[in-house]
């Protein structure tokens, strides 16, 4: 792990010395070299003002200099091996411990200040107290007069604005944790005399000081809040588990307690079923970079096109609110039906609908406000409570059936954007904002009924969608808050579970690791796919649908021999499946096998006999074993089922041409060089066409309109070169051939 902070000139060693140290340290670690490890870690002990550790690193010095010497002198210990993996993995937690105390000394960095200003956490019983208090006080405040009511409520919301970014960074800036200390704060979340929002952002603390400074006990606590009744610390504790473990996967087997306690993790099916879940989940996250950028350049531009919807609508399930309302502006369909249009709206629909973060580009923009600043506000679970939020919307308007209330209480919107949201909000005139505030709450609105049902949501369901909010909160922390410089994105990994022996265990079941396939197959991460889908094979027994999946994904990276193998077992599976032999012919086309290919698509042809696309691909089969005869069949038969077919059109023209029908081939690519977007082949083989019949001249001006559409002389010389054998056949010699290239150029 690496840290991206700044020293002042005073530091005894420069961060930079620092971190090459640690991280040698890391990799003699993994290569089972520890007595090299704690040598070359002893240089950071040096000068380091934390006693604590200073003494902990001598401990495990001595610990290993007995273990060697008790070998050397042919001593039996039974627990030598157990000695050494203890040893390995203090070490490890040492390594990050003292880089990250040595760093902190003089570093203006805020996890360093942090540091320097909690030394452990001895406060942290004080300060859940006063949380506690705070909140017993807002219920006490309740039954005053409103004339007292209103102050006291003030005061004790700016004391809690204060409190909870203290217990913020005391558990995030925290190295060391004893037993007692991972014992008390396991209690406490279960302590409901703390709010639970408050208990959540204490969750991602902990999850971000185990990232920052890796240390069995927070990740054990982590294991022990994931099974906690509310959906939503437990939610988020797995993720920081998740992205905890993923991380530091190499080191989990160095310590028992952890390996036990992630045992007892997958005795509990709630929690196993909310992991594989949240799997796909953080592999969507893989798709935000591919959606926003085609919401910024594509989809927004298009909608922004038609006035009305942009000024008149805000949610993006335009389609079913057509459908729905009969109210609604005529245009909206009328524009919708545009098919480019409603392609994209109902992709943008589609990704919605499967979770995707497909507000990213729409947010990224609003996160300059002063409540950003403090860095525990990107966790905070949404609250209409919090101050800077309560004077923007009055508590009789946050849950009402109004566009605000829409928003605040939308499942499709993290907390993150809701807090962005409402601060945008507040700079709207307050004409405006009157008629937002209750533009929504027909019965037929779907903004208002997902309002009613929200609260009566299952569990699991509940829990699903604070788990994607959630992880959207994280990807926008580590992508755009002012913070994110100190930390290493977990959002660049590949986050797949599945890549660990000692993280599979979490996913292992054949129906999470199936749907992780599946996953990665629609959404094209083929190589990755196909490694997954060989886990599911050792499951046993697999049907024909994936044997089709596993060969699709060898046959999109080029390996088709085996992709071959894999259709062949799903058409034994699954016989006279049109899908299964079209793409076995179309793998030994691909290898430049025709013959068998061919035989694969006359079987399919038999099955789909109007097959548009399976008649072409068998024509040409035909064509490339030079059985024109039944190739021209199958491209008339095509040029008769769909006359504005251009492939069919280009095959007749092309066969003709091979096999002498030059009036044929002329008349059909006549018809091709006068539509409106003829391609470079389209001249190229016109001016073929005009050069084996000696019209030399028409020839020229076809070659020449060929080099103004690919601007590029040399590539139609090279092509005339590679048809040469062709040409050849067609009575033009090789010399004349070298003279037509130099002509071209």
């Amino acid at each position: 792990m690496a840290f991206t902070l700044n020293l002042s000139p005073r530091t005894d060693m420069d961060e930079k010395r620092i971190i090459e140290i640690q991280s040698k340290v890391a990799g003699l670690l993994s290569e089972s070299r520890l007595k090299q490890a704690i040598d070359t870690l002893e240089e950071l002990v040096d000068e380091l003002q934390e006693w604590g550790l200073r003494s902990q690193f001598n401990e495990m010095q001595t610990a290993y200099k007995y273990m060697l010497e008790y070998m050397r002198m042919g001593m039996p210990d039974p627990d030598r091996e157990k000695l050494y993996a203890n040893l390995t993995g203090r070490c490890y937690m040492l390594n990050d411990m003292i880089a990250a105390a040595r760093i902190s000394e003089h570093s203006t960095k805020v996890y360093c200040q942090m540091r320097r200003r909690y030394k452990n956490l001895d406060g942290l019983a004080a300060l859940f107290d006063k949380l506690k208090e705070n909140r017993a006080n807002k219920e006490i405040t309740k039954e005053l007069p409103a004339s007292e009511c209103k102050s006291i409520s003030n005061e004790l919301a700016r004391e809690h604005e204060t409190l909870l970014p203290q217990l913020f960074g005391m558990l995030w800036s925290s190295i060391s944790w004893s037993k007692s200390d991972a014992e008390y704060i396991g209690r406490i979340m279960d302590d409901h005399e703390i709010p639970a929002k408050d208990r959540a952002v204490a969750v991602s603390a902990i999850t971000l000081s185990a990232l920052k400074c890796f240390e069995p006990l927070k990740v054990i606590t982590l294991c022990t809040i994931a099974g906690n009744s509310d959906t939503m610390l437990s939610t988020r504790a797995i993720i920081g588990l998740i992205l905890v473990l993923y991380r530091y996967s190499e080191r989990i087997k160095h310590y028992k307690e952890l390996g036990d306690a992630i045992e007892a993790i997958k005795e509990n099916a709630v929690v196993m079923r909310r992991i594989q879940t949240i799997q796909i989940q953080l592999l969507r996250c893989r798709e935000t970079q591919k959606i926003d950028r085609r919401m910024r350049e594509e989809i927004i531009p298009a909608m922004m096109k038609n006035p009305q919807l942009s000024k008149e609508k805000f949610s993006i399930d335009i389609l079913k609110e057509i459908e729905e309302s009969e109210d609604k502006n005529p245009e909206w369909k009328k524009w919708i039906e545009k098919d480019e249009i409603k392609s994209k709206v109902e992709e943008m629909a589609k990704w919605q609908i499967e979770g995707a973060d497909v507000y990213m580009s729409t947010f990224s923009q609003l996160k300059n406000f002063p409540f950003f600043s403090e860095m525990s506000n990107w966790f905070r679970p949404f609250d209409a409570e919090v101050p800077s939020i309560a004077e923007i919307l009055p508590a009789d308007k946050s849950g009402n059936k109004s566009l605000i209330g829409a928003i605040c209480n939308s499942q499709f919107f993290c907390n993150s954007d809701k807090y962005s949201f409402c601060f945008t909000f507040k700079q709207v005139p307050q004409q405006q904002r009157d008629m937002l505030m209750g533009q929504i709450g027909g019965e037929g609105d779907p903004s208002s009924q997902e309002l009613d049902t929200a609260a009566e949501a299952p569990v699991e369901k509940r829990a699903e969608v604070e788990s994607n909010q959630y992880i959207q909160d994280l990807y926008r922390f580590f992508k755009l808050s002012n913070y994110r410089h100190e930390f290493n994105d977990p959002f660049t990994e590949p986050l797949d579970l599945l890549i660990h022996d000692g993280m599979r265990e979490l996913i292992e079941n054949k129906e999470a690791i199936l749907r992780t396939f599946r996953y990665l197959v629609e959404k094209e991460y083929y190589s990755e796919a196909y490694n997954v889908g060989k886990l599911y094979e050792q499951g046993g027994e697999c049907d024909a649908q994936f044997c089709q999946e596993m060969g699709y994904c060898l046959q999109k990276e080029h390996e088709y021999n085996e992709a071959i193998d894999y259709y062949t077992k799903a058409d034994i599976i699954k016989p006279d499946t049109l899908w299964t032999l079209r793409h076995i012919a179309q793998c030994y086309r691909l290898q430049g096998e025709s013959d068998k290919a061919l035989s694969y698509y006359m079987m399919a042809e038999e099955l789909a006999p109007e097959n548009i696309s399976l008649l072409l691909q068998t024509g040409e089969s035909f064509a490339a074993m030079k059985q024109y005869d039944k190739a021209f069949a199958r491209f008339y038969k095509v040029e008769y089922l769909k006359p504005s077919s251009l492939r069919a059109t280009r095959a007749i023209a092309w066969c003709s041409f091979v096999t002498g029908k030059d009036e044929q081939a002329r008349a059909y690519y006549k018809r091709l060089t006068e539509m409106p977007s003829p391609s470079f082949e389209d001249f190229l083989n016109a001016g073929h066409v005009e050069w084996v019949t000696n019209n030399n001249a028409q020839a020229i001006e076809y070659y020449n309109k060929a080099k103004e559409v690919c601007n590029n002389p040399n590539l139609v010389a090279e092509h005339i070169m590679k048809d040469k054998e062709i040409l050849k056949a067609r009575g033009i010699n090789e010399k004349e051939l070298l003279l037509l290239r130099d002509l071209i150029i």
